[in-house]
């Protein structure tokens, strides 16, 4: 997918990703009005402004992800 096509579900709160960033990943916080980069279960990165190099914008790698939730897991 472009950039475009995922771009309503990171402002509603859905974290994305691109093929190429293996395990990283971003969401927007809507409680803090921020954006927080995901490296690692102990590494976060938080910003006021969504920084994206020209590279991100013009991918056709994005993907909308989940949250991993206990209840997933209960089925």
């Amino acid at each position: 997918m472009k950039f475009t096509e995922v771009f309503d579900a990171l402002m509603g709160g859905k974290p994305i990703t691109r093929t190429s960033w293996e395990d990283k990943y971003l969401y927007y916080d809507k409680e803090d009005e921020s954006f927080v980069y995901h490296y690692s279960e102990d590494r976060e990165l938080g910003t006021w402004a969504l920084d994206l190099e020209h590279r991100d914008l013009i991918a056709d790698d994005w993907d909308i992800d989940c949250w991993d939730t206990e209840d997933e897991n209960d089925n």
